[in-house]
């Protein structure tokens, strides 16, 4: 079975490739006008494609994570930055810029990686009365 540990460090690390995306994405459009449409389209594929990753990865990382730690600030967290990555890629492009676009995906993107980070450490820090619990958590 994976655990919330595996999903949280690949959703962190989705997350920050969606980052990066967002940083390349504009430097490139402007270096290269030439494929500019080329490039939003593949931009708006890139973007659907990491939200079939990311969501499923980011919801059951943290749920599995809340089960063990029972921290439920660190799940709403994680639901928040998913719930704005969802909204920004379903109403930003006719509600904003493409710039403000890109800040606002970056900002979601750094709330749920910072959420994945906080779940894996608290997944890390439970501790157990049980001594025949070790298989499931770190100590």
């Amino acid at each position: 079975m994976i655990s919330s540990t595996s999903l949280d460090k690949l959703a962190v690390v989705l997350s920050g490739v969606c980052v990066l995306h967002c940083l390349i994405t504009p430097i490139v459009i402007t270096l290269l006008p030439i494929f500019t449409l080329s490039a939003l389209v593949e931009d708006l594929l890139f973007h659907k494609l990491m939200l079939w990753l990311v969501l499923p990865t980011s919801f059951i990382a943290l749920f599995i994570g809340c089960r063990k730690h029972r921290n439920l600030l660190i799940l709403g967290s994680g639901i928040l930055g998913m719930a704005l990555l969802v909204l920004i890629a379903l109403f930003a492009h006719s509600l904003m810029s493409d710039v403000q676009e890109k800040v606002a995906t970056s900002v979601a993107g750094i709330i749920l990686a910072i959420s994945h980070i906080l779940n894996f450490r608290a997944c890390q820090q439970r501790t157990c009365d049980d001594k025949n619990c070790s298989s499931e958590h770190h100590h």
